[in-house]
């Protein structure tokens, strides 16, 4: 029960002191993401993240400009951006999310972690009561 408890109290731990830099790992993730859209998977988990969040883009929907897919598909974004899912959407006449994704993403990774280190706390203050005051 003691060995539970100290590796309930290290992942704790670990989890507090690695918050942050998950965190700042974001950006770079999600930018990854979009250079290499077709030539991944990685275009289903962007999509994914972009149509769940609303959210397009990195920082905000002319990111794709930059990126290999956006130059093959001049003024176009891809479906996940529109308001309503299609194949593409163009960006002078759709209805789209201009609203970046790496703050959406960045409040779930927090979100997260803060639950996973409450629970964990909470089960270790448990286990310590249960070891300190044994049932008879």
């Amino acid at each position: 029960m003691w060995v539970i408890l100290l590796m309930e109290i290290s992942l704790s731990v670990w989890i507090f002191y690695n918050l942050e830099p998950i965190k700042s790992s974001v950006r770079p993730v999600l930018f990854e993401l979009m250079r290499t859209y077709e030539e991944t998977e990685g275009n289903m988990q962007f999509d994914k993240i972009q149509y769940n969040y609303k959210c397009c883009g990195v920082d905000y929907h002319l990111d794709w400009i930059n990126t290999t897919w956006g130059q093959e598909h001049l003024d176009m974004l891809p479906g996940s951006c529109c308001h309503t899912m299609l194949q593409t959407c163009n960006i002078s006449t759709s209805t789209f999310a201009q609203i970046g994704c790496s703050e959406y993403v960045t409040n779930y990774v927090d979100f997260t972690y803060s639950v996973d280190m409450t629970i964990l706390l909470f089960a270790g203050l448990l286990r310590f009561w249960v070891l300190v005051y044994p049932t008879p």
